[in-house]
């Protein structure tokens, strides 16, 4: 420990602010930066391949972009480089800086390295690049500033080992001190690096990952600075390798740099999610994504709070703190802030193992009787604290008479009251006709009036009012659900509301949730923040963000819209490129890329456009297409050009109305569409068959004036256009219809007048010629 205060105080005398200026002031201060970042797990023959090394450098770029201030652009990947592959690199970042020159006051240069490396140079599968070669080589890349770090050595089997001759490596060499430069190794001259499986990854590049996210940022300003980082991968990677069968690990460093103040390395604010530490948690923290990944693992022990940089998505929390583990889930979205609380996880068992013979450790002493009996009846292993009593059954009528003698928070298998019951841990049930209040509560929790639980692992129920600030289980009440976070049921007559769900809300009347997974269910409204799977209502559908399927009997609202709509009326996604499929009488969205089936769709990059045409039989066609260009509706009407403005309708010559889809491929200005058509032909019927009906009616002693004297005919069609746009809003087209005749519909054509016909075997093909334009409203 004295060796690393002599070492941090070194540091901090020598480290510059010249470096690394925050992210968010880089186009103020005007710092451009560039990287190199090298994963090499080829080592040549002679040693084993390591497993972790390009991974590690790809992570390590993706975190300086995200919030490193390195942007991609600037930032060079190699995985299992050669010798001409590191030196094009090299090259390619000293042109992309001299050509920048002009563009900022400064310029910073990182090079990472993560692989295999001896006592003399960094081995590239059959090839070696030396330290001395590599030190020149850093050297002419023209920055104002050079960050070097090496991660390289690993060792065998479970931990492997990375090379090395056990010679004291340059980047600790005093005689490679050169002035603007900063030197960072994963070990001392005289130790190995080392990977684990269990991290996947090196334990030096894992720190340095989790310290740049947030972990080393002891000043709590949201930025991690070069002695912040080094002094915690220091304590993390020594404290990680200490029992290791290679040996203890010590990072390393040479700095020489001019200057003041401080390097950052990172700034937290600039990343897209994050996550704080609230000031009462503390302990070990573990955090694993979905897919049970390691994240970072954090001990934390101050009062602080501490923010973390990381991805959107789902994680699990473990904290490890004193006498309990607690566990929990949470998601983490684009754009916010979680806060992660010890009142955002649960207890969890202990794991129980059987020994074959005697532990002596079973020796209790008398002041273990209490938690020992409480180990066994509540089913799980949780230390009690000076601050707490267990009592195995309960009673209270208005505050916890009995057990409030004990000055202490009650945890018990049953509680029984009257009015009230408040306790601090329940491992059963609590009843009570008024109200039930507990912090944890593993099993029932039900009463007349209201439930109020921190946590939950189980069933509220109440006719009234249930809360629940972490639900795994049920929540139904005759009137309300509110709960922080859920997974599982909510079921209410009137109103549910969770803060995010997983899993399914049901409410006679409204659901509110600030992020959905799984399903809402409502008789009237659907209200969801970000939603991911199902939506269904008897009126409304809301949701800022959506993913799933809505369904509505009147409307559909998403903010952001990927997946289904489908509602009898009306259907609004505010932006969604990414969209599958609106269906409904009316269809509304921003930039949509997919499929709008209603009577009339409109987005912003779609169709919406008006058009009259000229054929030659002689009609006027008016026409109404909508939609995406891949998949639009069509709308319309042909009416004979001499009834085009009076009576549409008539024994001679009859109109007909147009629905259908068409698809547009644009080219340019100019567009080829086919359009697949039903039409429907209204005419009225002859004198014989209307008085014939009329009698019909009579006979069964109906009104013959209801009797409808017209009848609707249908025939198919198909068309293909060519149009011209010239102006923005302006179309211009000509095209060819083919009306289609057989057996069934043959009367159709008797209310039609057809200049040209096609005998095709049983069918009849009517040609028609039109030209026309169109009138964009996008």
């Amino acid at each position: 420990m004295k060796k690393l205060k002599i070492a941090l105080t070194a540091l901090t005398i020598f480290v510059s602010s010249s470096l690394f200026a925050q992210n968010n002031e880089n186009s103020a201060s005007g710092v451009e930066r560039y990287a190199i970042f090298i994963g090499s797990n080829n080592g040549g023959k002679e040693h084993q391949r390591l497993l972790y090394a390009g991974t590690d450098a790809i992570a390590f770029k993706k975190t300086m972009s995200e919030i490193g201030g390195i942007p991609q652009t600037n930032g060079i990947l190699l995985l299992d480089p050669t010798r001409s592959d590191l030196d094009d690199a090299m090259e390619s970042v000293s042109s992309m800086i001299n050509a920048n020159k002009h563009k900022s006051k400064r310029s910073e240069f990182l090079f990472y390295y993560s692989g295999h490396s001896d006592e003399s140079a960094l081995l590239l599968g059959k090839s070696s690049y030396s330290y001395s070669e590599l030190k020149a080589a850093i050297t002419n890349v023209p920055s104002d500033v050079h960050v070097v770090i090496l991660d390289s050595c690993y060792s065998g089997n479970f931990i492997r080992t990375k090379g090395g001759q056990k010679q004291k490596p340059f980047l600790v060499d005093d005689s490679a001190v050169v002035k603007g430069h900063a030197y960072l190794s994963s070990s001392s001259s005289q130790e190995f690096s080392q990977e684990s499986d269990e991290i996947g990854s090196s334990f030096f590049t894992n720190a340095m990952l989790t310290g740049l996210r947030g972990a080393a940022d002891s000043s709590g300003d949201k930025k991690v600075t070069l002695n912040e980082l080094y002094s915690y991968a220091f304590s993390e990677t020594l404290s990680k390798t200490e029992n290791s069968t290679v040996g203890p690990q010590h990072p390393n460093y040479n700095i020489t740099l001019v200057g003041s103040g401080d390097l950052v390395l990172s700034d937290i604010s600039n990343s897209d999610s994050i996550v704080m530490l609230t000031p009462d948690l503390k302990g070990r923290l573990i955090l694993r994504d979905k897919n049970g990944k390691l994240v970072s693992e954090i001990n934390k022990l101050n009062d602080n709070p501490l923010y973390l940089a990381l991805e959107k998505g789902e994680y699990g929390a473990t904290l490890i703190g004193k006498g309990a583990t607690l566990q929990g889930s949470f998601q983490l979205n684009s754009g916010k802030i979680y806060e992660l609380s010890p009142n955002s996880l649960m207890p969890v068992a202990a794991a129980f193992h059987r020994l074959r013979g005697e532990n002596p450790a079973d020796k209790k002493s008398k002041d273990d009787e209490e938690s020992s009996l409480a180990d066994d009846i509540i089913g799980f292993h949780l230390d009690l604290s000076e601050e707490e009593v267990y009592v195995p059954v309960e009673f209270s009528l208005i505050n916890n008479e009995l057990s409030r003698g004990y000055n202490k928070r009650v945890v018990t298998s049953f509680s029984l009251g009257l009015l009230h019951s408040k306790v601090y841990k329940a491992n059963g049930a609590m009843l009570a006709f008024g109200l039930n209040e507990a912090d944890y509560m593993r099993g029932l929790q039900f009463s007349y009036f209201a439930n109020r639980a921190a946590y939950v692992e189980g069933l509220q129920y109440t006719s009234i009012f249930n809360q629940a600030e972490n639900l795994k289980g049920v929540q139904a009440s005759g009137i309300f659900n509110v709960t922080k976070d859920m997974m599982g049921l909510q079921a209410a007559g009137i109103f549910d509301s969770a803060h995010d769900v997983e899993g399914l809300q049901a409410a006679g009347i409204f659901n509110v949730s600030h992020d959905l997974t799984g399903m809402q269910a409502a008789g009237i409204f659907n209200v969801a923040k970000k939603t991911r799977g199902f939506q269904a209502a008897g009126i409304l559908n809301k949701a800022d963000d959506f993913e799933g399927f809505q369904l509505a009997g009147i409307a559909n609202y998403a903010g952001n819209f990927r997946g289904c709509q489908l509602s009898g009326v009306v259907n609004i996604a505010k932006d969604s490129p990414d969209g599958l499929v609106q269906i409904g009488v009316v269809n509304i969205a921003g930039e949509y890329n997919g499929v709008q089936l209603g009577l009339l769709n409109i987005s912003k990059n779609g169709i919406l456009e008006f058009g009259l045409s000229y054929t030659s039989n002689d009609n006027l066609r008016y026409t109404l297409n909508s939609g995406a260009k891949s998949l639009y509706t069509v709308l319309g009407a042909s009416v004979a050009r001499e009834n085009a403005f009076g009576k549409w309708i008539d024994e001679e010559k009859d109109a007909f109305y147009i629905a259908g889809l068409g698809s547009r491929l644009c080219v340019d200005k100019f567009n080829f569409d086919v359009e697949w058509l039903a039409n429907f032909v209204t005419a009225k019927k002859d004198d014989a068959t209307i008085e014939k009906e009329k009698a019909e009616a009579r006979a069964k002693g109906d009104d013959e004036d209801d009797v409808f004297e017209y009848k609707t005919h249908f025939f198919p069609s198909v068309r293909f256009s060519i149009g011209f746009t010239p102006l923005q809003h302006l179309q211009f087209f000509g095209g060819i219809l083919f009306a289609i005749e057989y057996e069934k519909n043959a009367e159709a054509f008797e209310h039609t007048e057809n200049k040209l016909k096609i005998d095709a075997s049983d069918m009849k093909l009517y040609p028609e010629i039109d030209f026309g334009v169109r009138f964009s409203v996008n």
